[in-house]
């Protein structure tokens, strides 16, 4: 079984290293968390308080992005070589066989991936600390100390959300039968399990009830706590993103007019594709709501603040940012990028398909480039959604008219990644299209 694990990495190690860089950035993150928190431990009093706040924002606000984007790229790993698992079933691998083999090769990579993640974390955490708290005048004397024992704790924590996310796809290619999976029907599209209606469930109730103190808590007891509203906002969604992300799309792309060519082959495509281009989504969706949110939620206590008279409303500071934001935005950048190498083998052929049908090149690279343009306003969508949830909450604990002070302006950096799902598209499409066999 160890030898059919690492051959097959090797040989289809264009798809899993996107998993593994996915994991090397969470571990990178991690490896930042548990280093601040043990620099803490080295003072007292407000500097031991400031720095463990520190990392305990770190940790807060990276932690959805990191959920949100492991669990669609650990599916997608598997989903995206359902093929490959078929083919071992005919050669008589078991289908136990090959579930356990799917999920060991997530926790490989996953361990991997971390483990270079955290070496990285080290060997930056020291010359980089400076740099990042250099807004705040209380982390001047303040030593930065790596603890490399602590690490592992890391290490576990990314396999377990990747074993997690991957549980589901990695039974479904033992249970699928190679016949059905070897067939050119797109992957099955994905629904609420019991598993997604029961976390969802619980992070509603959560934020029902968070949402609530913060109304009932007013200006006094509401400000404090409500810049975390968005995290626990997305949280809530994340479970049952496919499901939005679907209904949406299929609802606003219905309003062009379908006799556009282009665009009846773009939404069609996104369609055909919304399994696989769900990971790509999801970390746009993310990363939008957490920035644009928590600028929204900051705009909404400043204009509480010059109403009461309070001038000196700093907001965020450049420490500040990094902490709150740094995070999520490089973890929508990698996850959204690393569906670039998983996806391409498939839209190679759906393209090649296209072509031999007597589709123009023209047509391709502009259907291509409408279903970039789907994909990345349907997750800033869903984005600006919780933000105007987000928004309204904490508006109506501060007595204030909702919407007035909504933000998306600088949650549209994130939506820029929306470019990169353009290069996913269209460099497979050109590849496909400067085929001998397709032109």
């Amino acid at each position: 079984m160890l030898k059919l694990i690492f051959s097959d990495l090797r040989a289809n190690k264009a798809t899993w290293v996107g998993a593994f860089l996915v994991a090397m950035t969470c571990g990178y993150i991690g490896g930042w968390v548990v280093s601040i928190l043990a620099t803490a431990q080295f003072y007292t009093d407000s500097v031991y308080r400031n720095v463990n706040q520190a990392g305990t924002i770190l940790f807060l606000f990276s932690v959805v992005a990191g959920l949100a984007v492991i669990a669609a790229v650990a599916n997608l790993t598997v989903a995206a070589q359902r093929r490959s698992y078929a083919l071992w079933q005919l050669v008589n691998v078991s289908s136990r066989t090959v579930t356990a083999v799917v999920l060991a090769q997530l926790a490989v990579v996953a361990v991997l991936g971390a483990i270079c993640g955290t070496l990285l974390s080290g060997i930056t955490f020291a010359p980089l600390f400076p740099l990042v708290f250099s807004a705040r005048t209380i982390f001047e004397q303040v030593v930065p100390q790596v603890r490399f024992s602590s690490m592992p704790v890391v290490w576990f924590g990314v396999s377990l959300v990747f074993l997690s996310g991957g549980f589901k796809a990695a039974r479904s290619a033992g249970r699928t039968a190679p016949l059905q999976a070897l067939t050119a029907q797109p992957l099955k599209k994905f629904g609420m399990t019991w598993i997604r209606l029961l976390l969802f469930t619980v992070l509603l109730a959560a934020t029902s009830w968070f949402s609530h103190s913060t109304i009932s808590g007013g200006p006094n007891n509401g400000m404090d706590r409500s810049v975390y509203l968005p995290i626990l906002i997305i949280a809530t969604l994340v479970p049952i993103a496919p499901v939005l992300f679907l209904a949406l799309m299929k609802l606003w792309t219905s309003i062009v007019p379908q006799s556009c060519v282009t665009w009846f082959l773009a939404r069609r495509m996104a369609l055909y594709n919304f399994s696989l281009s769900t990971s790509v989504q999801t970390p746009i969706m993310v990363g939008f709501g957490l920035v644009s949110g928590i600028l929204t939620i900051l705009n909404t206590m400043r204009h509480y603040a010059v109403n009461i008279g309070v001038t000196d409303f700093n907001g965020l500071d450049m420490t500040s940012t990094i902490l709150v934001m740094g995070g999520p935005i490089l973890l929508s950048a990698v996850g959204s990028a690393a569906s670039i190498g998983m996806t391409a083998r498939s839209r190679v052929g759906d393209v090649k398909l296209l072509a031999i049908s007597g589709a123009s090149p023209k047509t391709l690279i502009s259907a291509a480039i409408c279903e970039a343009f789907i994909h990345s306003a349907n997750a800033t969508l869903i984005g600006v959604i919780a933000v105007a949830a987000s928004n309204f909450v904490v508006s109506k604990g501060l007595a204030l008219p909702p919407f007035v002070d909504m933000t998306v302006a600088d949650g549209l950096i994130v939506s820029l990644l929306g470019f990169m799902i353009l290069i996913t598209v269209l460099v497979p499409t050109s590849f496909a299209l400067s085929r001998k066999d397709v032109v």
